[in-house]
């Protein structure tokens, strides 16, 4: 039985991330329509210590344990989905040192942070390779890339003039940017990148999800308060009040998943099975929440005017950026089987 217990700091730390999601929220449209989050809030946001929650403090961070991090990103997502995800999602590497104008890449054919990688290579100090699919800071710097070496998948910071960057256009998230990167360059550090760095990124991307899920159903239970047919609120009807007990019990199981996992890794437990769940539960949920919540808003889930739609296509591109959820399943069945999870691990 896992237990978590709530300090000071991140209640603080949520708190604020929740106050600065409210305050941008009325940004969440021009942020979507102008594909890009307008540098003030960008500005607020590094001003509050919000790129900076998982990093050291000997680094200038908040040094946060990964169940604080979590829920702040959670509080963060919940209240402002496209923004949220656009600031920070880029920032992912943080946890392994990256600067603030870093990105994190993986080679495995678009998928970010898991798969073995497939196209970048590691040889006399020097990646070579393409990465399809990944998210970057708008901000130029040094890019991190996981490469395939002799010695095992590695952990490789490249410099600007190591790297071509070129735009990759995708259904949702346009507020966020999305590259291919190629690779040829010298390496400035490495470090292993093994199961428990994978682990770690799982943990790192799954409040995400739960973010988007609650910000969903939040929605869908106002509207169906709100919503009346035949002489009474729609929410009354068992269809939607049985749909919308169903989401959130989801929703909730995602999140309980995630939290045991992230402080089985806190106790230096092997969490590589638990974590590739707990992501791919969290992807089920988000995407459940999001379909719901249009499903919920009948024909009016499907026009802008509403911001249904836009956090279902963010939740699909999202998902394609840390990877598919049949691959995690498969992970996590051939590590409980005690095999080697072949593409993914």
């Amino acid at each position: 039985m896992f237990r978590f217990d709530w300090d000071d700091d991140s209640r603080a730390v949520a708190e604020l991330a929740r106050e600065f999601g409210r305050s941008a929220a009325a940004a969440e449209r021009e942020a979507a329509e102008g594909g890009a989050v307008p540098q003030a809030l960008r500005k607020q946001a590094e001003e509050l210590g919000l790129f900076d929650l998982s990093r050291s403090q000997d680094q200038g961070g908040l040094g946060l344990s990964a169940l604080s991090v979590g829920h702040a990103v959670t509080a963060l997502v919940a209240e402002a989905p496209t923004i949220a995800t656009s600031l920070l999602l880029p920032e992912a590497g943080a946890a392994f040192g990256a600067p603030l104008s870093g990105f994190f890449a993986d080679g495995g054919a678009g998928a970010l942070g898991y798969r073995r990688p497939a196209g970048v290579t590691l040889e006399h100090g020097r990646v070579t390779g393409r990465v399809a699919f990944t998210a970057a800071s708008p901000e130029p710097g040094e890019g991190w890339v996981v490469a395939a070496s002799a010695a095992g998948d590695r952990l490789c910071r490249v410099a600007p003039d190591g790297r071509e960057l070129s735009e990759v256009p995708a259904m949702g998230l346009t507020a966020m940017r999305r590259v291919a990167a190629t690779f040829d360059g010298a390496v400035q550090e490495e470090s292993d990148f093994g199961a428990k760095e994978r682990a770690q990124l799982f943990l790192a991307y799954a409040p995400f999800f739960h973010g988007y899920g609650r910000a969903a159903l939040h929605y869908a239970r106002g509207y169906a308060a709100e919503r009346k047919a035949f002489g009474k609120t729609i929410g009354g009807f068992q269809a939607i009040g049985f749909l919308l007990a169903d989401v959130a019990m989801e929703v909730e199981a995602a999140e309980l998943l995630w939290q045991e996992s992230a402080w089985r890794a806190a106790q230096g437990e092997d969490v590589f099975r638990f974590a590739a769940d707990a992501l791919r539960t969290a992807k089920d949920a988000a995407y459940f929440a999001a379909n719901s919540c249009i499903a919920v808003l009948g024909g009016h889930g499907f026009v802008d005017d509403h911001p249904a739609e836009r956090w279902l296509r963010d939740v699909e591109t999202l998902s394609a950026l840390t990877g598919n959820r049949s691959a995690l399943g498969q992970a996590s069945e051939e590590t409980a089987q005690g095999e080697e999870a072949h593409g993914v691990a």
